[in-house]
């Protein structure tokens, strides 16, 4: 049995666990906080500022991606005085409009002299997410390495697998790239059994592709494992097998710990048997009623299965205590949604949009890419209510409101480039995704313009995962452009 600390408390995690998991397993739901208003999150497989905490005094961990080892020392952090005791809390009690975006700029503020240098520090101190830590990591660079393939397909589920294995018995050379260490690990929590892989198929497990560089012809991607170096891919043509992500839904509350997109709760019962809590609500766009059924026979209970458009709100303060489905409550602990359905859309666009400065949604496009499987299917709407309520999180990790976007909208502010400027939207650990897709949602509902219309803000290349000792060690292999 490996243990574990968390927050000064010893926990017992099981071999295979990452630290979120086996926070879980503990009943620890409440992981983080958000940037301003510090309301809980946790562990929901929609928002990476849930589940980042310092390890072992390295600060912004990712403890979903984070394997346990004995003796490792895991701390919440963006609170403060302590873990235990978070003043920084009572900013909920405020004002919403006192935290809207750009709250640091206000007149009454100091502008020079020791009283703003004093005003800039506490700012640094209320935005930070964490600390420094007190002894840094080794400087020196992850050295990486360079491939290159006929094609390189993006994705580790059955659509990926089956497209790579067509490509491989052609006689063309083939790489696949899975986030997951393990292929096809929904389509295997759903009881679909994986494929055998062609022999000369190069895999690369336990890595994201986080930017696509010269339209294309060059993909990286960096390992889940810090100490480990990326991969600089060069190919002449992409096929897109990610995928698509479940929506948060658009109501009070969406953000707490509890809430969970059904990948996470399906991961969590099938290869952890640690269920997403102790009464299942399941709410989606179809996928719902499959979705309860799997998560029945994994073990877990179901009180309430129906469309995502029934439900009116999220009920609790540190954790999910029941759902409104219309006028109805319903006490559960936990609400795992299954759809609306949408493709994350940051290595299409940077293929096609590298050094383009964006006036219009038309990019053109030199590699050869295509999509296949359920990331090639149309994107799903994400239903938005009619009287929408200004207190949900639009972009949770940055306290972003319905009420501050609209408020901005109503102000004839309708780009959303601008949009998010002005909210910071987007702009936290998510880069965009999937908070840009919710607030696209609510300026089509208030504007009356299809949500396809709208001109997206850029997804910058490169995306989270990479490292800068990662990034560093890139430079023997890349050549400048």
């Amino acid at each position: 049995m490996i243990k574990i600390a968390w927050n000064n408390t010893i926990l017992h995690a099981s071999p295979g666990d990452t630290v979120a998991v086996a926070l879980y397993r503990h009943g620890i739901v409440s992981i983080a906080s958000t940037r301003k208003l510090h309301e809980p999150m946790g562990y929901s497989g929609s928002y990476v500022g849930g589940v980042l905490a310092r390890v072992d005094g390295q600060p912004n961990i990712r403890l979903d991606q984070q394997p346990v080892r004995d003796g490792m020392r895991v701390e919440s952090q963006n609170r403060w005085p302590g873990a235990s005791c978070d003043l920084l809390s009572l900013a909920r009690f405020l004002p919403p409009r006192w935290v809207y975006g750009g709250f640091e700029h206000g007149r009454f503020t100091p502008r020079h002299g020791r009283a703003y240098l004093l005003w800039e520090r506490l700012l640094a101190h209320l935005a930070g997410v964490g600390r420094p830590p007190p002894r840094p990591r080794s400087a020196s660079e992850r050295p990486a390495r360079k491939l290159g393939v006929d094609v390189l397909v993006a994705g580790g589920g059955p659509a990926g697998q089956k497209a790579a294995n067509d490509i491989a018995r052609t006689g063309r050379t083939v790489a696949l790239v899975s986030r997951g260490t393990t292929l096809g690990r929904y389509a295997q929590a759903m009881g679909v059994t994986p494929l055998a892989l062609h022999k000369d198929i190069i895999v690369l497990s336990g890595m994201e592709l986080c930017g696509s560089y010269r339209r294309g012809s060059l993909m990286i991607a960096a390992p889940m494992e810090y100490e480990s170096g990326a991969v600089a891919i060069e190919a002449e043509s992409l096929v897109l097998a990610t995928g698509k992500s479940s929506m948060p839904p658009m109501v009070r509350n969406s953000h707490l710990p509890g809430v969970m997109d059904a990948h996470t709760a399906l991961l969590l019962g099938h290869f952890h048997a640690v269920p997403a809590g102790k009464a299942i609500a399941v709410v989606g766009t179809g996928a719902e009623t499959m979705v309860a059924q799997r998560l029945a026979l994994l073990g877990s209970t179901v009180v309430y299965c129906g469309h995502v458009s029934e439900l009116t709100c999220i009920h609790g303060h540190s954790r999910v205590t029941g759902i409104d489905i219309g006028n109805r409550r319903i006490r559960c602990d936990a609400m795992v949604h299954a759809g609306a359905w949408r493709s994350d859309p940051s290595l299409a666009f940077q293929t096609g949009a590298e050094g383009v400065f964006q006036v219009s949604d038309v990019m053109s496009v030199d590699a050869d890419t295509s999509c296949v499987g359920f990331c090639h299917e149309p994107d799903q709407d994400i239903h938005v209510p009619d009287m929408m309520d200004p207190a949900v999180r639009i972009c949770p990790c940055m306290d972003v409101t319905a009420g501050e976007v609209t408020d901005l909208i109503d102000r004839a502010v309708t780009d959303p480039e601008i949009l998010k400027r002005l909210t910071s939207c987007g702009m936290g650990p998510c880069q965009g995704f999937p908070c840009w897709e919710s607030m696209l949602a609510l300026l089509a509902k208030r504007t009356g313009q299809p949500v396809d219309s709208l001109v997206r803000p850029s997804h910058r290349p490169p995306r989270r995962a990479l490292t800068v000792a990662q990034a560093a060690g890139l430079c023997d292999v890349v050549q400048p452009l």
